[in-house]
């Protein structure tokens, strides 16, 4: 797998750059599903998917591997 970072954009916002490159964003918001939870919301650039809800920060980063592994563009 190629590199992926994280740069923190805002309190709750980063870029995630894949080898350098920017390709999409991760948002932390309140849980419309869960109250009192809250979320982190991966979207990758040029994804016809849509973004991805992950409950768990610890996840983030497999899941966005999952992602990028399993994109039209960069797979």
């Amino acid at each position: 797998m190629d590199r992926i970072d994280f740069d923190r954009i805002a309190r709750h916002e980063w870029r995630i750059r894949l080898d350098g490159e920017i390709v999409g964003d991760v948002l932390r918001m309140p849980d419309v599903l869960a109250a009192g939870a809250t979320v982190f919301v991966i979207h990758l650039s040029e994804d016809y998917r849509g973004p991805v809800r992950v409950g768990d920060p610890a996840r983030v980063r497999a899941e966005t591997a999952r992602m990028l592994d399993t994109h039209p563009l960069w797979r």
